[in-house]
Parts: structure tokens; C-alpha cells; sequence
């Protein structure tokens, strides 16, 4: 099932389809630039099949399940007339087994959280009408940098990224700039007015796509219901990252509108096999919240998410150590909606968030090492929140409490006759700290979680 065009989209593709090859047909020597069928038979394609299986073994007796999802993604993008060229892409996903995802557990009378997020988390019972267009833009590229605009694949970014860890990663609508005025310099430029999330079949305006799942609550403990109330446009962007010597710099600013405000610092200095990073955002809301009934706000006027985050990394060998510490202040709590993708803090590892939190600390640990084996690397983490409690949400929108995590992956990427193939296996154990009620652990922590990925790309 394909999303319609926008008149304006379909207008673009057909200029650039039909009334830039023509425009030079009244030369009288034969043209040396392309043809309009070899605008369709001279181009690129390259694509990816992917197969992820994925089982939760939840404690206490709670209901176990695993779902395997098969599927992939093919792209073509065509050769360069003066500088454009346009790109369309297709992904599609299928149930190959699983366990009965909508079957509930005794206990709670909840359904599979992760294993349906292989498939489509607004249709329980879709398991084969997965089909998504992912990409259809047309791009003008010069030595410098390029312009996008249509469905299309942008640059990831401390907060708004594609996140490909499911079947689908979150996928944008919009104009996307990017300019390299010198050397290790780059300017980021972006306005995105539609969004497919991670595990989302359709298309949505903003005003539709922020807050498709769980609104979690207000900081009184209300429920918050602001899905459809926000009356936002869109999510533009600016951003610049630079190196001089030692020293990595970037900065962001992301204004989401009717929303609110968030920049983004982050610095990173190496000097041998040592480097060591610091990160720190500030939010503001938009003065449209206030017009708002309280339960309907995004964010509560006064709130002002503030995050500090700090790395050292130590790179011997073929290891790569890392020790890193977050501290999310109590000024507000930090608000950037999951359905742009997901924060990439130095303490982010899989299954652990801090988008939804103020007045928490993280710490984590990792440790990964590149065999002698080409090709074969492993690694481990350990995760530990400090200070959400349940029942409490001033600083807590998702009602979650404190909580350890244990990760440990393990990859190895093909070479010769299978060039392009990779395995990757991720197991995770996450423990809440203090709760032990189903209702809260259930789908939250508590659980065994063992993922395997085969991908092969061409």
C-alpha cells in the first residue's frame, strides 16, 4: 500500500522527468547527456534483505514470546542530468513464524510489546501487508553540497535519525541541505513536514504523527492526551559540525513547531588512543503550550529540559573502551517525541531511553573488541538509572523506575562469496531496581531479551 503524492511532489518528479531532457533537443549535434528511458535503464540500484528474530522471556511467571520477520528494501536512483537526479525506494516486511503476539498474559492483560515492533505497532493483526515507500526525491548535488526534497533518507543526528534497528527505521518527508564550505566542515539545513515512524506502515502530517502511541503523563500524573492537539507542521532544523586538529565539534538547533526549542552542543577531543567527549542540550517550549488545556500540552510552559553528558573513551588495540555519565537536571523534564527517533547520548545503548526523564542519572560501561578474525567483533555494557520512581511524574512521563541493563552483541560480517552478508546477535537483561508489580514491570524490565539479524546488503 502506497501513500499518494502530493501535487507538488508529483509536479517535481514529472519536470524533472519530462522537461529537463528536452530542454536540450534543439542543438543540432547529438546530446552526450541522457536520454529519457536512460534516465530508468542507466541509474543505480542497490537495496538490502533483511531476517531479524527476536524472543522476550519475561520473569514471574509472565508470558513469553518471538516473532521472526523476513523482508527488505530495493532503491534506484538514476544517473546525473546537470546536477539532478532522482531516487525512489520501496521496503516491504513479512511474518515468516512467531509465537501469538495479541495473546495476553494471564496476569497483566498486556500483548507483546517488542516482537510486534518487527511489524506494524497500529495494526496488531498486520503481519503481511508491510509495504512502505521509503524514498521518492529529486536532489540537485554541485561540489559542495546538495539540496533533497521529497520522501528521503537524512543524515542522522544527535535526535532526529532513521534508527534502523527493527524491519523499518523511521523515514522523513521535507527539504534536506547540506553544504561542505572547506575542508572537515559541514552545514546542515532541514525542514520535514511528514513522518513514517519505526514500525509504522503509513504516512503522517505532523499534527497526526506526534504522540501515534503512548502520551505517558503530564507532571502532576495526569494522562496526557495531547495526540491530535498540537497542531504542528513540521521539525526544522540547523546544524554545523567541524573539526580543527584534536577537536570534533557540533552543534544543533531543532525547533518543532507549536512544540518547543532544543540546541545541542557536543565536544570531542582525541589525542592518541584516548579522547574524551562532552555533550549538553537546553529545551524551551513554544508559546502555543500555553494555549493549550493542561492535559493536551506537550510540554508544560516553564519546563526546561537540560542534559549533561560526558565520555572518556580509551581505543588499545582492538579494543574500545568506554565510560560515560548523564545527569538529566531538574529543570524540566527532557521532551523529544519517539517518533522522530532517538536520543544518542553517550550513556544510549539498545532499550534504554532517556527521552521522558528530569532529575536521573546514568552511568554506563562499554567494552568492545575487534578479533584477530576479520570481520568478527564483540562486545558488552552495563546501564544504571538512578532516581525515577513509579508513581511519581514530575520528572517521569513514562511512569517508569530506576532500572539496571545488561547488553552484550556479537557481530561478524562475511567476506568473499558472501561480501555484503552480516550476523548480528544482541542479548539484553533488564532489571528494575525496586518494582516487582507485573503492571509496571511487565514489557518494561524484568525480561530476557535475545535478538539475531542477518542482514545482506548489495
Amino acid at each position: 500500500m502506497f501513500p499518494r503524492m502530493r501535487f507538488s511532489t508529483l509536479r517535481c518528479a514529472l519536470y524533472l522527468l519530462v522537461g529537463l531532457p528536452l530542454m536540450g533537443q534543439h542543438e543540432p549535434r547529438e546530446s552526450t547527456h541522457p536520454k529519457l528511458h536512460e534516465m530508468f535503464t542507466k541509474g543505480h540500484i542497490d537495496g538490502h534483505m533483511r531476517n531479524f528474530f527476536m524472543t522476550t522471556l519475561n520473569g514471574d511467571g509472565l508470558k513469553d514470546y518471538y516473532a521472526n520477520a523476513s523482508g527488505g528494501a530495493m532503491r534506484y536512483e538514476s544517473p546525473e542530468f546537470h546536477g539532478f537526479h532522482f531516487a525512489a525506494a520501496g521496503i516491504f516486511t513479512y511474518k515468516t513464524f512467531s509465537s501469538d503476539l495479541n495473546a495476553p498474559d494471564p496476569t497483566t492483560g498486556q500483548i507483546s510489546k517488542w516482537e510486534h515492533e518487527l511489524f506494524d505497532i497500529l495494526d496488531f493483526d498486520n503481519f503481511n501487508d508491510l509495504d512502505r515507500l521509503e524514498e521518492l526525491y529529486i536532489q540537485y548535488r554541485w561540489n559542495k553540497g546538495a539540496v533533497t526534497y521529497g520522501k528521503l533518507e537524512i543524515e542522522d543526528t544527535p535526535l532526529l535519525n532513521r534508527s534502523d534497528g527493527r524491519m523499518k527505521p523511521f523515514a522523513f518527508k521535507g527539504v534536506w541541505g547540506h553544504l561542505k564550505p572547506r575542508e572537515h566542515q559541514e552545514i546542515i539545513l532541514g525542514w520535514l513536514d511528514r513522518i513514517s515512524p519505526r514500525s509504522m506502515v503509513e504516512w503522517f502530517d505532523f499534527s497526526e504523527g506526534i504522540g501515534l502511541t503512548d502520551n505517558g503523563f503530564q507532571p502532576d500524573g495526569t494522562e496526557a492526551d495531547y495526540h491530535e492537539h498540537l497542531e504542528s507542521r513540521g521539525v526544522a532544523l540547523a546544524g554545523y559540525e567541524g573539526e580543527v586538529k584534536d577537536l570534533r565539534l557540533q552543534l544543533y538547533q531543532w525547533y518543532i513547531h507549536h512544540l518547543g526549542y532544543t540546541g545541542w552542543l557536543e565536544l570531542d577531543y582525541g589525542k592518541g588512543d584516548w579522547e574524551v567527549g562532552l555533550q549538553y542540550t537546553l529545551q524551551f517550549p513554544d508559546g502555543f503550550q500555553r494555549e493549550l488545556a493542561y492535559d493536551q500540552r506537550y510540554v508544560q510552559p516553564g519546563e526546561n529540559g537540560q542534559v549533561l553528558s560526558g565520555q572518556l573513551r580509551w581505543m588499545p588495540g582492538g579494543f574500545d573502551l568506554k565510560a560515560a555519565y548523564t545527569h538529566a537536571f531538574d529543570s524540566g523534564r527532557f521532551l523529544f517525541p519517539r517518533e522522530l527517533g532517538r536520543d544518542h547520548f553517550f550513556t544510549s545503548v539498545p532499550r534504554s531511553r532517556l527521552e521522558g526523564f528530569g532529575d536521573v542519572d546514568v552511568i554506563t560501561f562499554c567494552g568492545d573488541y575487534q578479533f584477530n578474525l576479520e570481520g568478527l567483533s564483540a562486545g558488552a555494557s552495563y546501564t544504571e538509572l538512578f532516581g525515577p520512581e513509579t508513581g511519581v511524574t514530575e520528572f517521569n512521563k513514562y511512569n517508569l523506575g530506576a532500572y539496571r541493563q545488561w547488553n552484550a552483541h556479537l557481530q561478524y560480517r562475511f567476506h568473499g562469496f558472501l561480501e555484503g552478508m552480516s550476523v548480528d546477535l544482541l542479548y539484553i537483561y533488564k532489571k528494575n531496581k525496586e518494582e516487582t508489580d507485573p503492571e509496571f514491570v511487565f514489557n518494561r524490565s524484568n525480561f530476557h531479551q535475545l535478538n539475531l539479524v542477518t542482514n545482506f546488503v548489495f
